[in-house]
């Protein structure tokens, strides 16, 4: 799963963490040298257990902060 992150902020970097993520789920996000959005990519392996879950993503750029919620619903193999 990707997720555009799009980031209004004259900041050139972003920090970004996710909270609330199963085991074997890994997530990266990928932004550019001369602008802070860019991609989340949450990729599954063979051991993430099925389920519903809600991560929070977080993002702090230019000393400001803003967090937000999904569903995120791992199916079995």
């Amino acid at each position: 799963m990707v997720i555009p992150i799009e980031i209004g902020s004259t900041s050139e970097t972003a920090l970004v963490s996710v909270n609330g993520l199963p085991a074997g789920i890994q997530v990266t996000y990928a932004a550019s040298d001369t602008n802070p959005s860019g991609t989340l990519t949450f990729t599954a392996s063979d051991t993430a257990p099925p389920g519903t879950y809600s991560p929070i993503v977080s993002i702090n750029s230019a000393s400001q902060m803003i967090s937000t919620g999904f569903t995120l619903i791992v199916n079995a193999k």
